[in-house]
């Protein structure tokens, strides 16, 4: 069994670090940092507006990630306390922090007159980098502790071993990271990269929220229709991902570097 290391928080020099938002605020630089320099690679010349477009993503995700988490996962919460929903700092959903960062990258690119293709490819290959590090905060303060078992893959929380959802999905975070890499390594059409990240990590989730605990409260395992709403956003994103790696097939490649700017509206 894994011990139930508790580091939420630290301090140095007498000042106090608490875990996951330090490691939250390294996963967002990283991100940028990839998100630049994929743009770089692609030959993108508007690196401004690379530098806002990230900022724009991350604003709505955050804001959507809360908001989203309180309507879905704590609705008797937000009955009680319709100030909740602007309580950004009391928790976040993944689906709902990545839907807030499409919606509001999709209307940056939209104000800016980008192609919406290729600013899209820029957030997913920068996404499963900064991933690791927000799922890496989660094991580390135990956020998403799961069913009972006593698989040797269980960690020793003080009610028992459970499964911890946070560690096995940045156990596998590096697997995403090697898929946009060699994805962005083989085609330079715009798209490509999008479609297989969003299949392969709705088929990755899918089966890991069946792990959720069901003993901790009604908060714990919300259901609709027999399934999390993170399962039903699965299955939206696989189709989706589906969708624009056909979608994908029918755009010509971007130019090498130099050759002409790629951030120029789509026809």
């Amino acid at each position: 069994m894994i011990p139930a290391l508790d580091i939420a928080e630290f301090r140095v020099f007498g000042v106090t670090f608490h875990t996951f938002g330090l490691l939250v605020a390294v996963g967002v630089l990283l991100g940028h940092h990839m998100t630049v320099r994929r743009a770089r690679a692609l030959g993108l010349a508007a690196v401004s507006l690379v530098d806002r477009f990230v900022l724009v993503v991350f604003v709505g995700g955050f804001v959507a990630g809360h908001m989203l988490d309180t309507i879905f996962y704590h609705p008797e919460v937000l009955r009680r306390d319709p100030m909740e929903l602007f309580m950004l700092h009391h928790g976040l959903s993944s689906f709902g922090g990545i839907t807030g960062g499409v919606v509001a990258g999709l209307v940056y690119v939209r104000m800016h007159k980008l192609n919406p293709w290729v600013f899209t490819d820029l957030a997913t290959y920068a996404f499963p980098f900064g991933w690791l590090f927000g799922r890496m905060g989660c094991a580390i303060v135990h956020d998403h502790p799961g069913r009972l078992t006593d698989s040797p893959l269980g960690v020793r929380f003080a009610g028992g071993t459970r499964f911890d959802l946070g560690l096995i999905e940045f156990a596998l975070t590096p697997l995403l990271i090697a898929l946009v890499v060699f994805v962005g390594r083989r085609t330079r059409r715009p798209g490509m990269v999008t479609g297989a990240l969003a299949v392969v990590y709705a088929v990755m989730r899918f089966p890991l929220d069946f792990l959720r605990a069901t003993d901790l409260g009604p908060e714990s395992d919300p259901r609709y229709a027999g399934l999390t709403p993170a399962q039903w956003a699965c299955l939206g994103v696989f189709v989706l991902g589906v969708w624009m790696l056909g979608k994908a097939r029918t755009h010509e490649p971007l130019p090498p570097p130099g050759a002409q700017p790629a951030a120029s509206p789509p026809p």
